[in-house]
């Protein structure tokens, strides 16, 4: 994993390592073991690696993601995603909507496991040194997503997946883990490390994380 996600992890790992044995908060309201119902925002950024986008290298990335269980097996998801790769004065931006629903298996008492499938739409704008758009391109895409949850406590959560996407002209997968700790019980803090790739690129990239749960 590249250093933004090694430092981001670790330090946040590092500064909560006390609490992982911790004794239960009750902090959740239902049977699951990591919190589900909550409204999130991330910000980070990372190193693109292209053989196609020579000079394109540091990338800025923002999230807004929405989820809610819908019962004891099912939640949705609904997520914003905006990227930005710089080169000198330039950068391109792209923009990323997404809907998805995954079904969630309790496998242990700590921890869970779910897949599901994601469908959206994502929007590529070329930009020149003034942010005036020189090109633009549309895509649908369509994903499949498998991960994993665990409390260590009901403070601390961890967050691992591995997800598949496919675009009208390109595929790309990625690794994603995760952290959380909640202060209280509707806010939390935490990082992020995630690796994306495909037959021309790696992506890079850590960043933080805040969620308000509900």
């Amino acid at each position: 994993m590249n250093k933004y996600s090694s430092i981001a992890l670790f330090s946040l790992s590092s500064l909560f390592a006390a609490d992982s044995f911790a004794s239960s908060w009750d902090f959740r309201s239902y049977e699951t073991p990591v919190n589900y119902n909550f409204l999130s925002f991330a910000i980070g950024g990372g190193k693109l690696n292209s053989d196609v986008l020579t000079g394109r290298d540091g990338v800025t990335v923002s999230d807004i993601n929405l989820r809610w269980l819908l019962n004891e097996h099912w939640f949705t998801n609904f997520q914003y995603k905006g990227r930005f790769t710089h080169h000198g004065d330039e950068n391109d931006r792209a923009d990323y909507v997404t809907l998805s629903g995954a079904r969630r298996f309790a496998v242990m008492e700590n921890g869970d496991l779910y897949a599901g499938i994601k469908i959206g739409g994502s929007k590529l704008k070329i930009r020149d040194s003034n942010g005036s758009t020189k090109y633009t391109e549309k895509d649908f895409l369509l994903g499949l997503f498998a991960g994993a949850n665990y409390a260590f406590t009901d403070a601390l959560e961890g967050n691992m997946v591995l997800e598949y996407l496919e675009y009208d002209i390109i595929h790309e997968s990625s690794f994603e883990l995760s952290l959380d700790y909640y202060f209280t019980t509707n806010f939390s803090l935490g990082a992020y490390g995630r690796t994306i790739w495909n037959d021309d690129s790696t992506l890079d990239q850590g960043g933080v994380v805040a969620k308000l749960r509900f």
